[in-house]
């Protein structure tokens, strides 16, 4: 394999249940020894970018803030060269601050966008119906942060994740919303060009067969499934995606490349 950058999951992939993965910081630094290209991306969107770059530096990986690429970078590009709209958030409040320079709806406005995040910090119905409302009655436009269904917690217990919610609000608005996470193909075309190189010279590593392989797949780029996180659950012989490879570590990715 002619690999010259790696997109790489972070959650499950990298760490799991709140300990890195055996063997993940030393591979790391391996793969940049031999000139590869690295870069971070994931759905976590209850933190700002900052946060899962110090996250990660936590675990002991040697990164930098430009190494990470997560739904909100992919929420403020697209709402860049849109300075005057109004917005309506679900999300936590750590997010929330990254989007002060826009427009937020107070009282009666009407938003142009209603994001759908992880509001973990906020557990508060109400916030989705006020979402629903804009959306089904004013034709606020619907973004969700990202596509998961579920996660795993750090005890690796499944947790309905945005994309649950985000999918709720479509279908009862019998809208189509805007995904920016893992597995929208716009994210993995913006995250191949952070790494500046040809589909061809780049592989997914991920532990989730939709979001991560799938999302690959559809974005014409090979997807290398981790039997860690969700991947320990991968039964080939169910379901029709496919991966280009299985491993069962990144540090297995040591003897692949």
């Amino acid at each position: 394999m002619s690999i010259k950058g790696i997109l790489s999951d972070i959650d499950g992939t990298l760490y799991f249940k709140g300990v890195p993965v055996p063997g993940a910081v030393e591979t790391v630094e391996m793969l940049r020894d031999k000139g590869i290209e690295l870069l971070f991306f994931t759905n976590t969107d209850s933190k700002t970018p900052k946060n899962v770059c110090k996250s990660l530096i936590e675990y002991g990986f040697k990164v930098k803030e430009d190494d990470i690429f997560t739904p909100i970078i992919a929420l403020k590009e697209f709402l860049t060269d849109k300075p005057h709209a109004k917005l309506y958030l679900v999300t936590t409040e750590e997010v929330k601050g990254e989007f002060q320079e826009f427009h937020h709806v107070r009282g009666t406005e009407i938003p142009d966008y209603v994001i759908v995040g992880d509001f973990r910090d906020n557990w508060d119905v109400n916030r989705l119906n006020e979402a629903f409302r804009h959306v089904v009655k004013h034709k606020a436009i619907l973004l969700g942060t990202q596509g998961n269904i579920y996660y795993l917690d750090v005890n690796g217990e499944p947790v309905i994740d945005t994309g649950s919610f985000v999918h709720m609000i479509a279908n009862a608005a019998n809208v189509k919303p805007k995904i920016f996470g893992k597995p929208s193909k716009e994210y993995f075309l913006q995250a191949l060009k952070k790494l500046n190189l040809p589909a061809e010279e780049i592989i997914v590593v991920g532990d989730d067969i939709e979001t991560d392989i799938l999302g690959a797949q559809n974005a014409n780029l090979r997807g290398i499934l981790v039997k860690t996180g969700k991947g320990q659950f991968f039964n080939s012989s169910e379901g029709s995606i496919i991966p280009y490879k299985v491993i069962d570590s990144f540090s297995s990715l040591t003897e692949l490349l």
